[in-house]
């Protein structure tokens, strides 16, 4: 686990998973509108070079086990007295293997980006996230299949529903100090290996017919940190698709 320096002073937004995707456009999206950042990232990027430049803190760190989450904790608190936002947004996601020795293995991978990491952190980092004048928040981006999930990807919908329970028991904990929220994306992006079948299922499902945008995640994100009287919602973006047309 390394961490750059930033110049920032203000309470910082957390970031995990903040490489690529969602993660990457939500860091950029916090600095344009004049936050602090700490980017939390596995695998070093252009994106990851591009918020340093920015000014983002920087902290690298694998999920895999609790000694290198409770690290990634360490030093974000070595840098932040004070946190105005956690924002879980790590992930993995793939279909559940056939093999059950394989099938093991990403559940434990799964359990550990989507439950443990978030857990750990949420206690390590809890005193230090308040807003200026009101509650911190802790947003938990899980999936509108944690609670209608399909069977072939049952593994990792099993631990984005542990990732949103998460949140409503730590929404109750942490009151009224810190709000806890979760957002739900639906169809933003697809991976590389979704094949065009696939995508026109999705797409002809989703009663919008077409997919969001991380802009679309960011401004729910944006609409609960901003929010003094919301804590334990879920909210939804997805064109509709939970609705299953």
């Amino acid at each position: 686990m390394t961490t750059s320096q930033s110049p920032h002073e203000t309470a910082p937004v957390v970031v995990t998973g903040a490489n690529r995707n969602v993660g990457a456009h939500m860091a950029h999206r916090l600095l344009d509108d004049g936050f602090a950042v700490i980017a939390q990232y596995r695998t070093p990027t252009e994106v990851i070079e591009d918020l340093a430049d920015r000014g983002a803190l920087l902290v690298q760190g694998d999920f895999a086990d609790t000694d290198s989450i409770l690290a990634v904790a360490e030093a974000i608190a070595a840098h932040a007295s004070r946190i105005r936002a956690l924002i879980h947004n790590a992930s993995a996601f793939s279909p559940t293997d056939d093999d059950a020795r394989d099938a093991a293995a990403q559940f434990q991978m799964f359990f550990e980006v989507h439950m443990r990491a978030p857990y750990l952190l949420n206690t390590r980092l809890a005193d230090r996230i308040r807003a200026e004048d009101g509650a911190g928040d802790i947003v938990h981006i899980t999936d509108i299949y944690a609670d209608n999930p399909p069977p072939r990807y049952d593994l990792y919908c099993a631990t984005k529903a542990g990732l949103q329970n998460l949140a409503t028991a730590f929404a109750k904990r942490l009151a009224p100090e810190v709000k806890v929220n979760v957002v739900q994306p639906g169809p933003i992006t697809f991976e590389d290996w979704v094949d065009a079948d696939q995508r026109a299922q999705v797409l002809d499902a989703t009663p919008l017919g077409r997919t969001g945008s991380p802009e679309d995640i960011y401004g729910a994100v944006r609409a609960l940190l901003d929010n003094d009287y919301q804590t334990g919602a879920v909210v939804a973006v997805d064109g509709g698709r939970r609705l299953g047309r």
